[in-house]
């Protein structure tokens, strides 16, 4: 295994992984704040920084209308803790502005420096 190169966002505020402070986001990309979420609330952000994604995966979205997205898991690069998932696909036509970016779980991540 090779060395580990971490990328550090060029922005004051940013967001860590909860476990090993590895930056994740930064406060300049955030879209929007999803409240509707089965798992709970998450923030939209146009950029991830050290996440790995996994292969491609159907999700079922349970809001006022089942629809099946397609997405990837990202897990912290550092210590692989679970982050979230990026959108490649949006059934429901009100939230195909999420395609392409990534949805994380505030209660992963903390306040990095």
């Amino acid at each position: 295994m090779g060395k580990l190169f971490i990328v550090h966002p060029n922005s004051s505020h940013i967001y860590c992984c909860k476990e090993c402070k590895t930056p994740i986001a930064a406060k300049k990309d955030l879209l929007d704040r999803c409240k509707t979420l089965v798992d709970g609330q998450g923030f939209l952000f146009s950029v991830g920084y050290n996440v790995k994604e996994s292969h491609v995966s159907e999700r079922i979205m349970a809001a006022a209308e089942e629809a099946t997205n397609i997405v990837r898991y990202l897990s912290c690069l550092k210590c692989k803790a679970y982050m979230g998932w990026r959108y490649e696909y949006c059934e429901n036509k009100e939230h195909q502005y999420r395609e392409g970016n990534y949805l994380l779980f505030p209660g992963n991540l903390c306040p990095g420096k």
